[in-house]
């Protein structure tokens, strides 16, 4: 902007008293996002220093400009890392509520097949129990089944907003692998900005960490191993479909960050090639 000089050469503005008064900034109260985030840059905002009777409230107007930089910086990423890491733990209370619901097959007359537990924990309504037990395993049915619901949502967005934020990820690894790659990378730039290699091993920290500590065998592959169809090769070949996979991961994730589109439809071909699929 023209005018503008670093703020070493600026004086102190806030509370400086004067004859008739105090110098701020012109307009602050209202204009305090612009003021405040050229100050940060170390360059004076364009609006003028005027006299005043009353000093600006600093402290409201630096909470006030807190909540606009988080808001600004929680990018579409973030959310989607925020959302995912929900998934886990819905699993986890499913799990917990059917470890012990699943004991209760005496008396519930329904016994756990390794059905899906969604299903199995809906089933649990509308059994001819006694009035007190019907009501309360009703009430564990119907809180399991919120909670299936809340995953069977949480997906569907998860799903549907890593397409948009990631089309190109989403396309060679598939919905489900980009979104969880996101997760473990913290955000689409970090992903980016990892060699293959990083992308490879991602959520293997832990057997990564033993092979550097111990010598232990290095991992084959982190989270690619929910790749559709790795997991159905032999152990010899899955190394080497992750390396690949990963190699194009990398590619997609940079076109992703850069907001252009590549041809994964030639990528997503090699890897069923290298694969034995058609």
């Amino acid at each position: 902007m023209a005018g503008e000089k670093k703020s070493a050469d600026r004086k102190l503005w806030y509370g400086k008293p004067m004859a008739s008064g105090f110098l701020v900034y012109s307009g602050i109260e209202g204009n305090f996002n612009e003021i405040f985030d050229s100050l940060r840059q170390g360059i004076d905002p364009v609006a003028a220093l005027v006299k005043r009777t009353s000093l600006p409230d600093l402290r409201e107007l630096m909470l006030k400009y807190a909540k606009y930089r988080v808001k600004r910086e929680f990018t579409q990423d973030q959310y989607i890392r925020k959302f995912y890491s929900l998934v886990p733990e819905i699993d986890k209370s499913l799990n917990l509520i059917l470890e012990k619901v699943m004991n209760f097959g005496l008396f519930t007359e329904r016994n756990y097949n390794s059905d899906d537990p969604c299903r199995y924990l809906e089933s649990l309504k509308g059994l001819d129990l006694p009035d007190d037990i019907e009501r309360i395993v009703e009430s564990i049915s119907s809180s399991a089944s919120s909670l299936c619901s809340m995953r069977k949502d949480l997906t569907a967005f998860l799903n549907q907003r890593i397409v948009k934020i990631m089309p190109n990820t989403s396309a060679v690894a598939g919905a489900e692998l980009a979104a969880e790659l996101l997760y473990h990378a913290g955000s689409l730039q970090n992903l980016a900005m990892m060699p293959a290699s990083s992308i490879q091993v991602l959520g293997a920290e832990k057997a990564l960490f033993r092979h550097l500590v111990s010598g232990s065998p290095p991992p084959k592959h982190g989270v690619l191993f929910h790749y559709k169809g790795i997991s159905s090769l032999k152990p010899r070949m899955r190394g080497k479909i992750a390396r690949m996979l990963s190699g194009k991961i990398a590619i997609a994730a940079r076109a992703d960050l850069a907001g252009t589109r590549i041809d994964t439809e030639s990528m997503v071909a090699a890897l069923r090639m290298a694969m034995g699929k058609k």
